[in-house]
């Protein structure tokens, strides 16, 4: 007898096995039939939510499909906090009527059903974000009828009269001419095309904007105008008006953008081995080169796998979930087209800077006070800032003799310290990093009366390899900000593009082999109070949150690559 028949006479003479292997067919069809279920499964998707800004007590409706006739044991959260059932008014497939409550943060919204979780949508809690106001259709173009300034210099109050700028500033930006490459300044004849070839918005960064109506605008003239004869354009973002005349008169001095270099940059991050203990959300954010008159046009050609929010508080931001003890690993690449441009600056009348007494409130907060990065208000640094600048009380002059002293005083390493290392042990030991000389330089400055920023991003050698860096910037009142590099100009190591006498060269100038990603601390709130939070302080980005884990996540690995250069041009 052949297996096969000792098979089937086993089969026939024993009962037990006949119902053995009845038991583990019926299993084997239960089984198939849950998983095709299982991968069958709608998940849910979420359209829109109205409004997408509110407040407790609010109505708020999400639009989308697969949620679901009844709720059963469906779910919404907002913020990683899932709504109590007192919160729902109805429930269907594609709509989902709640009330919010009382304690409703801002943040992420997800829809999820018993075996699924949507992707994100955002809400804004209006109590800790101003709402903007409704744009205000208008047919026709802005119109300009006239341009006043008692000073015509940077960082100054210009008033622009005219109508259909729309009854709140929303997307809408003024622009002023400026001069790359020395395009108009070095040409014998000039016209409007010239003139509004490059502009530059008003800065945010800088607080420009100080008021908006629908005949009247004032803004601050942002830093990298044209010291010249130029153009204002009024954008609403649907029409643009007509440009109007207008001239920067500045008496300090110069600033000049030229020897222009396109990169193209990647890079990416990771996350894996996600274990938990229920579904896990991990959200990763990737910061965005800064737009800024050195970088004006910044474009994102690739990113993979398409981000939940595109540029969010100068962030890309991604969110993966995970069920139990998740194995697959998710890459997150992102990559970048820039122009970047070096920055040439000359002081020729130090005598003439004023004071900062028009500055803007707003402006000598941010930028003048202590903060998470800068300890300016160190008793240390403080004293320190004292003994340097002595009786001197021109702001360019103090600031060069701190940028003096730091490049002479510290020995500049080349290699990166610990994350939880603090830049002030350079006090100390007389040594530190570029993370510590720019952070230091920058709270002399600020204790010194003198605004200033760190900023954070990356080098580029001549053999395209980058690396993280970080340096300053310091603002003169009626001339703009001011760059310094302090670790180059103590004499930082790295594969430079021609020789030149360092400290001398990185006090007011800085290269075009510097791409920006950061001016200054971001502080970012997290999308959720009950989040894991991680950090990297020593990185290309000055940012407090990098990558967010949900409270069901006990742990996960993640690596993120730094900034590479694929191409310049």
């Amino acid at each position: 007898m052949n297996s096969s028949g000792k098979f089937s006479y086993s089969i026939r003479k024993y009962p037990l096995l006949r119902a053995l292997f009845l038991v583990i067919f019926v299993a084997v069809v239960f089984a198939a039939v849950f998983l095709i279920g299982f991968r069958t499964k709608p998940v849910p998707e979420i359209d829109s939510i109205n409004p997408p800004v509110g407040a407790p007590g609010d109505v708020v409706i999400i639009l989308g499909r697969n949620f679901g006739d009844v709720r059963d044991m469906s779910y919404v959260e907002f913020a990683g906090s899932r709504l109590t059932a007192s919160s729902y008014i109805s429930w269907s497939d594609n709509t989902i009527k709640v009330v919010l409550p009382s304690n409703v943060q801002d943040g992420l919204v997800v829809v999820g059903t018993k075996d699924m979780r949507s992707k994100p949508a955002l809400f804004a809690n209006e109590i800790d974000i101003p709402v903007p106001v409704p744009e205000i259709e208008v047919s026709t173009k802005p119109v300009i009828s006239s341009v006043s300034c008692d000073n015509p210099a940077v960082g100054n109050i210009v008033r622009i009269q005219g109508n259909n700028f729309g009854d709140s500033r929303s997307q809408s930006q003024v622009f002023f001419t400026a001069d790359y490459n020395g395009t108009i300044a070095d040409s014998e004849f000039t016209n409007r095309t010239m003139l509004t070839e490059n502009m530059i918005p008003v800065s945010e960064f800088d607080f420009g904007y100080e008021f908006w109506s629908n005949t009247e605008i004032r803004v601050r003239i942002p830093d990298g105008t044209y010291n010249g004869a130029g153009c204002i354009v009024v954008d609403t973002g649907r029409e643009k008006s007509e440009p109007a005349d207008f001239t920067l008169r500045g008496r300090i001095g110069e600033k000049n953008y030229s020897s222009k270099k396109i990169y193209l940059m990647q890079y990416s991050a990771d996350v894996d081995e996600v274990v938990s203990n229920d579904v896990s959300t991990i959200t990763l954010r990737c910061p965005v080169p800064v737009a800024m008159p050195s970088q004006p046009d910044i474009q994102m050609t690739e990113v993979s796998p398409e981000p939940v929010l595109v540029n969010y508080q100068n962030n890309l931001i991604h969110q993966v979930t995970h069920g139990r003890n998740s194995s697959s690993k998710t890459v997150f690449t992102q990559t970048f087209v820039l122009p970047v441009y070096e920055i040439n600056t000359e002081i020729e009348n130090p005598d003439r800077i004023p004071d900062y007494r028009d500055t803007d409130r707003n402006f000598q907060a941010a930028f003048l006070g202590a903060d998470s990065l800068v300890p300016s208000d160190d008793q240390r640094i403080q004293a320190l800032a004292d003994s340097i600048v002595g009786r001197e009380t021109n702001p360019y002059r103090k600031a060069r003799l701190i940028y003096n002293y730091v490049c002479h005083t510290y020995e500049i390493l080349n290699e990166t310290r610990p994350d939880d290392a603090s830049p002030l042990d350079i006090l100390d030991s007389g040594s530190g990093d570029a993370y510590d000389f720019a952070v230091v330089c920058t709270a002399l400055l600020r204790a010194a009366g003198i605004p200033a920023v760190t900023d954070g991003g990356i080098l580029i050698g001549q053999d395209l390899m980058s690396q993280s860096h970080w340096w300053c910037e310091f603002y003169i009142q009626d001339f703009g900000w001011i760059p310094a590099d302090p670790a180059l100009g103590a004499g930082l190591v790295y594969k430079e593009w021609e020789k030149r006498d360092v400290e001398s060269f990185y006090f007011g100038n800085l290269d075009s082999h510097h791409i920006t990603f950061s001016r200054g601390w971001n502080q970012l709130k997290p999308f959720s109070s009950d989040n894991k939070i991680v950090q990297h302080p020593r990185s290309f980005a000055l940012q407090s949150i990098w990558e967010e884990a949900s409270g069901t996540t006990e742990k996960y690995s993640s690596y993120w690559s730094s900034p590479s250069i694929k191409g310049v041009y």
